[in-house]
């Protein structure tokens, strides 16, 4: 073999070497770039993923908070409701009871009557009273010796008790047993609850 031969085959497997050298290199770059593209798209779905996860998650919650949020407005409500019937049905037994009259009506009448006298002016009066006080509320003006200020005892819808009012309309008491026991409820109801509910 020639020397030149030797060395075409040298140059020319330098060549192939580097050839195949740079191919390895190009193709280890290549395998990179892939691998990198690969991680990042893994990447980037498991944060779509998580995201998705996220979005289901909070919606659930969401819901389930809605769910709880109508459950107890349910619960408060009926039990508003519960309570209500349990405050209309003890006003409604002290209403029969009013309308029995089993009580000193008389007396009732009479500390009823001298209360709207007190703070009424000394002027002309109109008396209102339910159709079966008329004669008991009559004896007792008598026995007050007032009939000169009364002018006229008139019937009313009233369970019972008085309503007082001055000639000219200006001024009133209504001392009804109705508006009696309003009163009473708006002061005590707080105390009624709390001891009837704990609250």
């Amino acid at each position: 073999m020639s020397t030149e031969e030797t060395t075409f085959e040298r140059i020319s497997k330098a060549i192939l070497d580097r050839a195949r050298a740079e191919a390895e290199e190009i193709l280890e770059k290549a395998r990179k770039e892939a691998e990198e593209i690969i991680n990042k798209a893994k990447l980037r779905r498991k944060r779509e993923q998580e995201k998705e996860e996220a979005k289901i998650v909070n919606d659930a919650k969401r819901r389930a908070r809605a769910t709880i949020v109508k459950a107890i407005l349910k619960v408060r409500r009926e039990r508003s409701e519960i309570k209500k019937k349990i405050i209309d049905n003890i006003v409604g037994k002290v209403k029969e009871h009013l309308e029995k009259r089993d009580f000193n009506v008389s007396e009732s009448l009479r500390k009823l009557l001298c209360e709207a006298l007190e703070t009424l002016p000394q002027t002309e009066l109109i008396i209102y009273v339910n159709k079966a006080d008329i004669d008991t509320v009559k004896k007792i003006i008598k026995e007050m010796k007032i009939e000169d200020r009364v002018k006229d005892i008139r019937e009313t819808n009233i369970i019972g008790g008085v309503i007082v009012e001055t000639v000219d309309g200006k001024f009133r008491v209504d001392n009804s047993y109705e508006t009696r026991l309003e009163m009473v409820l708006s002061r005590t109801l707080p105390e009624i609850s709390k001891e009837l509910f704990g609250e």
